[in-house]
């Protein structure tokens, strides 16, 4: 890269002297400007980038002294040489006390005066590559302050599936990097969002969009002016995290609650209720998550409320890792036959629960046997899979060598859950059983209204929680998966019969036909008659 040279002297002749004097092609200058005084000096700095200034002291008007104040000012950057012909040590103060870059005396010596132009050109090189890190250095620091907010709701995702430890030497660093105000004992309150109803007929972008809403309607009224987040769970579970606790009244939280409520039911169109989580350490995040989401599960006649953990419930989790591992989390794993990622989590639970190990007692380890197995039953149950075939020799009731110690658990652990996870990676179906039983209903329903209550009565669910399971194993809202079923029906209806349309549009639940012939053309970008003439070549 070149840089720019001005020279001023008010000596014609000692600019070029100067400018004819030195061999430039070895130096880094693009071009060399001259000024006859300060005031043109000036306009030149208005008109051109000046990196090197090279000025006599001694001119009308204002001296190079002067000048360099003006440069300090208005070109920072710019690096300032004085020359003088007076020895006199105050204008080497004077430029000194103005950060000039050197003061020489006249008559300079033009090698001198060359080696000192490279070195201040040198300066200009490394303060340019100094500001430039800075530039970047601040660009990617925004960007990092704009994506903290996504980067700590990722964390507290990782916390709550068992992708990030929960121990104080390795959460603690991970809090304070992405700027949360906690430490792995610090306690907070989390209050779960169920989304129970949606009163319009949305699809699942549309559902995507109104939840968005829904999680900031969360952060205005839930968190108004206390600290805290709200997070959207992969299952696509909403939580509100409350960092300090005691800024906000049990009673106000209540309040809070019932106010979001009824707003999210006035403008954004949905019926949800609030599952409230007692004050409780970040550490045991996984253990509320999973208490909340088991009183939302076990709730299958109130809506639009506020349901608040009962101290009983505290207490089991105040016993820490030893009262029960994450079984919610490793069912999701050994649902989805990942044999590895359980396997490090079953490490990490009994990791953790060998430093408690003062305060396990057999009945703590019954507990957990029991616990795994009934999981293990359960998933399989879901899976509609046998146990009996994956476990041909019973390997899951080896209680004997299992209860013994919790090394002894901790082995019989690994070899029923590995065992169970790779027989479902070979022999899994795509959904679970209770999707598929919701999905037989719909086929067999697909003439009447079918609602997500019906549905969840049918499979013995609440609402809210059927549908974003419905959502996750198949992709797609029941709404979205009930429509393209109607579709699929009326397309063959069409294709293979010449039964009316009208008729057709009824016998696929749909009364009104304008609305049905919509949904159609929306579907397949035809009309249902364009659709039939297409299929029988009528013109």
């Amino acid at each position: 890269m070149g840089y720019n040279l001005l020279i001023v002297d008010d000596e014609d002749i000692a600019i070029k002297g100067i400018v004819h004097g030195i061999e430039w092609s070895d130096m880094p200058i693009a071009n060399i400007y001259t000024a006859c005084d300060a005031e043109e000096a000036q306009e030149l700095f208005g008109q051109h980038t000046i990196h090197v200034l090279l000025s006599d002291i001694d001119m009308p008007n204002q001296t190079g002294i002067e000048l360099l104040s003006w440069v300090n000012i208005n070109s920072p950057a710019t690096k300032t040489i004085l020359l003088t012909g007076h020895a006199d040590f105050k204008y080497a103060q004077q430029a000194l006390q103005l950060d000039g870059f050197d003061y020489l005396l006249k008559p300079v010596d033009h090698e001198h005066l060359k080696k000192t132009i490279m070195q201040a050109a040198e300066k200009v090189r490394i303060q340019e590559e100094h500001d430039s890190f800075h530039r970047t250095y601040e660009h990617y620091y925004q960007q990092w302050q704009k994506q903290l907010p996504v980067m700590a709701e990722r964390l507290w995702e990782d916390i709550i599936h068992w992708r990030q430890s929960v121990s104080p030497q390795q959460l603690d660093p991970q809090l304070t990097l992405y700027g949360i105000p906690l430490q792995s004992e610090s306690p907070i309150v989390v209050v779960l969002i169920s989304i129970e109803q949606w009163q319009e007929d949305w699809s699942a972008r549309d559902e995507e969009i109104m939840t968005y809403g829904v999680k900031n309607a969360a952060e205005e009224i839930i968190l108004k002016d206390a600290k805290g987040q709200v997070v959207q769970d992969a299952s696509g579970a909403l939580l509100v995290l409350i960092y300090e606790p005691d800024a906000v009244s049990k009673a106000e939280l209540d309040a809070r609650c019932r106010q979001y409520i009824e707003q999210c039911g006035s403008y954004l169109h949905c019926q949800l209720s609030c599952y409230v989580g007692t004050p409780s350490p970040v550490a045991a995040l996984r253990e509320v998550v999973e208490l909340l989401g088991n009183l939302e599960r076990s709730n299958l006649t109130d809506t639009c409320t506020v349901v608040h953990e009962q101290g009983k419930d505290q207490s089991k989790r105040q016993t820490g890792l030893a009262a029960y591992p994450p079984l919610a989390d490793w069912a999701v794993l050994l649902e989805c036959g990942k044999r590895a990622d359980l396997s490090a989590r079953v490490d990490e639970f009994f990791n953790q629960l060998v430093e408690e190990s003062d305060s396990i007692d057999y009945a703590a380890i019954v507990s957990i046997y029991f616990g795994i197995v009934h999981t293990v039953f359960q998933t399989f149950q879901r899976k509609s899979l046998s146990v009996d075939a994956a476990f041909p020799h019973r390997e899951w009731e080896d209680g004997g060598h299992a209860l013994k110690s919790l090394q002894g658990l901790k082995s019989w652990a690994h070899s029923v859950c590995s065992q169970g996870a790779e027989y479902i990676r070979l022999n899994g179906k795509d959904v679970s059983n209770m999707v598929r039983k919701a999905q037989q209903y719909i086929e067999e329903h697909l003439d009447e209204d079918i609602s997500r209550e019906q549905l969840a009565d049918y499979v013995f669910l609440n609402p809210a929680y059927l549908s974003r399971l419905f959502r996750k194993e198949t992709g797609s809202s029941i709404t979205d998966y009930t429509t393209e079923r109607r579709m699929m029906k009326a397309k063959a209806e069409l294709e293979n019969s010449n039964v009316k349309i009208s008729d057709i549009a009824t016998s696929v639940g749909y009364s009104n036909f304008s609305h049905f012939s919509k949904l159609f053309k929306k579907a397949t970008g035809l009309t249902p008659q364009e659709y039939r003439r297409l299929i029988h070549h009528v013109d």
